[in-house]
Parts: C-alpha cells; structure tokens; sequence
C-alpha cells in the first residue's frame, strides 16, 4: 500500500488512526545501506513507493520548522514545513512493538562494504604517512639551503665520473674536459656559487638559457643538478657538428662587439647575426626579421635582376621574391593611398611616438627626383601616374624631416607629378605642416633647392607673394616660418658658377674684409695647374683632387662630393705654398675665394652637435644665440660682403642673380634663427 510504513508490526499511515509522515528511501547506496540494515525485517524488498513513516526516528533528525533570517530588519522567521523532512545523513532508529534488542539508539554495525572502505582509507592514511617520512629523509639526503649544505650533499652523493669537480672561492665548478692531441680542452663549465645560483658557459661564453629556463638558475636539490649534468654529459658525448660549435663562438663575439661600435654600423653586426643563424637553418625553416625584409625590399625593387644574381650567388642568405612580393602586398605603398586623408602622413605618426621629445623640433626640407617616366604593377598596386592626374610621373618631390638637435632624418611624404605649379605645390606644403603640427611637430622653418618654382611656392606664405627670410607660420600666426635654401646645393651652384665663366674660369670678387674695394680675382685654371703640378708627386696639398672635380661632367655637376673636392682647406695650404714657387697667377685671391667658402660651409653643414669637437673645428660647431658667436660674426661680414659684391660693375666673372640671392637669403637665415 503506498505511503504506508515498511517496518514488522507498524501501522503507519494503515488506518485513519495512525497518520503519519512517511519519508523515502535515499538515493546515495551507502545510507541507503544503513537504512536496510537498521530495519529488522528480513525480507525487505525496497522500490521507490517503500517509505519509513516518522516514528522510528528521534526528534533530532526530523526537521518541522524552517529558518529565514531577515537581513533588512534583523528578524529571524520560522515557518511550518508542509511536510517534515529529514537531516541529512538521519537513519531509523526506534522501532516499537519489536523486540528490544531490535530498537536502540546505537548506530548499527557496518556491513562489508563498509569496512572494506575504511579499511581501504586507513590503508590510504598510513601510505600518505609514510610518503611523507620518505619525503622527509629524501630531503634530508638530497636537498640542501646554503652553500655548507650543498657541499655536503654532494660529499655524501655521487657525481658522474665524466665531470671534473672543482671547489674554489665559494664556488663549485664541474668541468667537462676534452682532450685532443694531448690538449685539454674546456667545453661546459657548469657553476654553483655561493647563493646556489647555477649558470653555465660553452668554451668560455655563457649560455642565456638551459632549455626553456632564463639563466642562472636557483638550485636546491642534488637530483636537479645531476639532471642538468646528465644533459650536458650527452651533448659532449654525441657531439658531432663542428658547424654550430664554430657558428655559436662567432655569434657570441659579434653579440659583444654591438656595445663597441656606433650605432650606425650595429645594422652590419646584426645582419651577419642573422646570416650565422640561417645558415644552421634548413631552407623550409628560413624565418627573416624586419630589418632583412626591409633591406631585401628595397634591393628587390631597386633591381629584380640583380637581386637575384645576388640570391643565386651563395654570397648571402636572401628571402625569396616570392616573399618580399607577398609582403609588398600588404602595405599600401601606391601614392594614391598618401594622398587620402585616412593614410596622409601615416608613417609621420608613427615615427613621433618612437622618437625623443629633442627631435620634435623639425625643418621641413623638400628635394625633387628627376626618374623615367614608366608604368609598373608592385604589391598589388599600379604606379608611375603623377598623383593628381593620368599622365606618367617625371619626377617625385620628397618631403623630409630634419630635426634642429640631433641628426634624426626621415622621409614623410612622396608625390609623384608629371609637372607642377607654384601655386599646388604651395598648397602641398601648406597642407603637410599643418598636418606634422597637429602630430606634434614644431615646424620651424623649410629648406629647398633653388628651383625657381619652389621660391615662387613659399614666397605664396606672404600675401602678397614675396621672397623672404621669414614668413607667418600657417599653424601658429605669433611663430615666423623660416626659410632656407639648401647648403648642399649652394656650394654646387658656387663651383657651377665658377667652371660657367667664359673669360678665363675667374671670378672677380670684392675684398672680404676691411673698406677697400678692391677687386681680387679668383681662378679656376690656376687649381687645374695645381692638379697638374702634382700629379706625379707622391706627397700632395690637393688630397682628393681629380680629373672629375676640375673636369665634370653635366650629371657629374650634382655631385656634391665632387664639389667638396674644391672647396678644400687642403688645398688653399696647396695654393699658398706652391704659388708662388710656381708662379702660379691669382694663387693668393683664389686661395681666399676657397677659404670664404670653405669657411661658409663649416658652418652651414653642421648635421650633429660634436661635429665641431671631433674636427677640432670651432666653424663646425652648432650655432648659439650668443652675441659673441665667431659663427655669427662670420655670416654678417659674409652678407656684408654679398652686399658689396652686389654693387660691383663688373659684368661677368660672377655670380648668377639667382645664386647670390640664394646665399644671402639662407646665411640671413641661419642668423634670425638663432634670434
């Protein structure tokens, strides 16, 4: 009968009389165990309708009432249970109209399965005490705090007999020794100092890492150590590749030399790193760094055909083309993209996060590239149209950023054009300084050649146009915008100016210093006399002089070093020592002539601060605001006496308009700079 009481001689829940809470059987096979074994009747079948009614257990494990505790008022209530129910863990226990042996409050005894359970956990428990004992002498044994403890570890231990041990100066040393050809040979030197940090060095260099673990390591077990010197006892014995012996000497010297050298030639040191590393690679497993790829770029694109001339040859270890070409296409590198105001000096905002706060003071320089006009499909991209049209680039300007303080220089921006009007390329500049001052640079001034299209486009910073030193800085109208021609240029157009002239290569120049107003003269022919007089000599004033600086061609004419090669004070010491012995013509005022210049460029090509200091060459020195300033001093006598050569009446043997007022408008502008 459901919701009836299984137990011998119970009425529960049989008639109207007896009605009583029942309560099931429980799930978990233990308790529920207990239960069976508490009842005393023999042929009990449970299923899920058995129940047990509440008599035959004690108060205590019944439960009537529920508790609630109200956190708002602090009140704890107490509700009714619907139905009682019991405590977790309750068994029967009280059991009327049986005999008496069969109702008591004691527990019953476990059953089998029962014992074999705590038999099994009190098993378990001596195990896990035991374990600890030998843990304990384990440590004892081999495991050690200090040094003192170390040393005695490794007393009552033994070492493989491959390693040579060596106590000296708080340290214990195991060397493996090598010996070939009668010569001992260190190859892993495995060290324990005095606070138990373990390194190791391979013949002589120390090793970074053992395995995936940063060296040194902290050591406090004897099994440690003899598992790192089982390791390094095998690479000896199965060592049979000299290569990377060999490859990893020469690494960790380069790895060395990097804080020796300056920083300009660290790219050559890491670039051989990197070719030792690749060269213990398999082919399949090549992986490049940035600095390779980008190196790699820019000779894949400079010359397809000889970049893999030079893959092909051996010589070096260079990515495939089809690498560089899968990279190419993931950057936008076409000119259209620049343009766009999404991409417009992308590459200006990330260099300014990477660099110092000195270098955000910048001049904006601007130099124009003359190339072949040609179509070409690169990453992914076609290029070679001008940027504002379909028409074929003839040429590219290049915008650069030239920090005042340090000799930081970068490219920031690339237009491609067929041709170009003052007025879009005053546009252009105005748009890009606008755009480096909200980066965060200060624009302090631009620097061009002296393209006649250029001055027209800055003097645009003037309303009305005017070429000017200074004009109102479009970011800021309280901040002036410099502007200069390029030195470089100059001292070109100077010797240009010079080789021009068609009454003999003089040029007439007035007194530098002093009132008079003489005119000297200075000659060409007469430093090509010089090359000729010393041409067979093995000691010589005109260190460097060639055929090519006396004699350039058209295309040789840019070339600035060509130029330096006159504008040398090696050679004005030639002029006036060998003038005279040979009686060389103008030998003194053309020796002044180079020296005004050679002076002027002192000072105007200053691209690091201790440039000065390392030429001893108080001319090479940046120049300061002091009112003192020899360089200062220079430059106005130097404007002064462009002033004068101005008014002489002379008509040739001198410089072009253009020219002249080239070197006035950027010497006027070195000096208002520094105001």
């Amino acid at each position: 009968m459901p919701n009836t009481c299984c137990v011998t001689n119970c009425r529960g829940n049989y008639d109207a009389e007896n009605k009583v809470a029942v309560f099931s059987f429980p799930k978990v096979e233990e308790l529920k165990l207990k239960w069976i074994q508490a009842i005393p009747r023999r042929d009990l079948v449970v299923t899920k309708n058995t129940k047990v009614c509440e008599k035959h257990f004690t108060d205590d494990d019944i439960e009537r009432v529920s508790t609630f505790y109200k956190e708002s008022t602090g009140e704890t209530l107490i509700a009714k249970l619907k139905k009682p129910r019991l405590k977790e863990g309750a068994t029967p226990k009280i059991f009327p109209h049986c005999p008496s042996y069969l109702s008591s409050t004691k527990v019953a005894r476990d059953g089998p399965e029962v014992r074999k359970l705590n038999l099994e956990e009190q098993h378990l428990h001596k195990a896990i005490a035991d374990s600890l004992l030998t843990k304990e002498q384990y440590d004892n044994k081999f495991s050690f705090q200090n040094f003192v403890e170390m040393q005695n570890c490794f007393t009552i231990n033994e070492v493989p007999p491959f390693w040579s041990i060596i106590h000296k100066d708080k340290h214990i040393i195991f060397l493996s020794l090598v010996i070939t050809d009668c010569v001992p040979c260190i190859t892993y030197a495995i060290t324990i100092n005095d606070v138990l940090q373990l390194s190791i060095s391979y013949k002589g260099q120390n090793l970074s890492k053992h395995k995936d673990t940063k060296l040194p390591i902290k050591v406090s077990n004897f099994n440690q150590v003899l598992d790192i010197l089982k390791n390094y006892e095998t690479n000896v014995i199965n060592y049979d590749n000299p290569l990377d012996d060999n490859l990893y000497f020469v690494t960790s010297s380069l790895k060395k030399s990097m804080n020796l050298v300056e920083d300009k030639f660290k790219f050559l040191i890491e670039f051989f790193i990197e070719q030792l590393h690749l060269l213990k690679l398999n082919p399949v497993r090549y992986r490049y760094s940035s600095n390779m790829l980008i190196f790699s770029s820019l000779l894949f694109h400079i010359s397809p055909q000889a970049y893999k001339f030079m893959r092909h040859s051996g010589n070096l270890i260079l990515p495939d083309p089809s690498t560089i070409r899968k990279v190419s296409s993931m950057l936008r590198s076409s000119p259209v993209y620049e343009q766009q105001d999404k991409y417009f000096l992308s590459y200006a905002k990330q260099i300014f996060s990477k660099i110092s706060d000195g270098d955000h003071n910048v001049f904006l320089l601007l130099d124009e590239i003359h190339m072949k006009p040609f179509m070409d499909y690169k990453g992914g991209n076609i290029v070679g149209n001008s940027y504002d049209n379909a028409n074929l680039a003839t040429s590219a300007h290049v915008f650069m950023l030239n920090s005042i303080s340090s000799s930081f220089k970068d490219v920031v921006h690339i237009v491609p054009v067929s041709h170009i009007v003052a007025e879009d390329l005053f546009t252009l500049l105005k748009k890009i300084i606008l755009a480096l001052e909200e980066i965060g640079f200060k624009v302090m001034g631009i620097v061009t050649d002296n393209n006649s299209i250029n001055r027209k486009a800055v003097s645009n910073f003037n309303n009305p146009p005017q070429f000017q030193v200074q004009y109102q800085h479009p970011a800021d109208e309280k901040r002036p915008l410099f502007y200069l021609i390029d030195s470089v240029h100059l001292i070109k157009c100077v010797r240009n100016n010079w080789i021009n002239q068609k009454n003999g290569y003089f040029m007439y120049y007035p007194q530098f210093e002093g009132e008079e107003n003489s005119v000297q003269t200075a000659s060409f022919s007469v430093l090509r006399k010089l090359y000729d007089i010393e041409s067979s000599e093995l000691l010589k004033f005109g260190i460097g002089l060639t055929r090519k600086a006396l004699w350039p061609t058209n295309l040789e004419r840019q070339n600035v070093s060509l130029a330096l090669k006159i504008f040398s004070s090696n050679l004005v010491k030639g002029l006036l020592e060998l003038g005279e012995k040979h009686s060389l013509m103008h030998y003194g005022d053309t020796a002044n002539f180079l020296n005004i210049f050679c002076t002027w460029w002192d000072i105007a090509n200053v691209k690091t601060v201790t440039k000065g200091k390392h030429k001893n060459n108080p001319m090479a020195e940046p120049i300061t605001d002091s009112l003192n300033d020899i360089k200062k001093e220079f430059l106005k006598k130097f404007i002064a006496w462009l002033d004068k050569y101005e008014k002489m009446d002379s008509n040739n043997g001198r410089f072009s308009r253009e020219t002249h007022s080239a070197l006035r408008q950027t010497s006027q502008a070195f000096l208002s700079v520094t105001e």
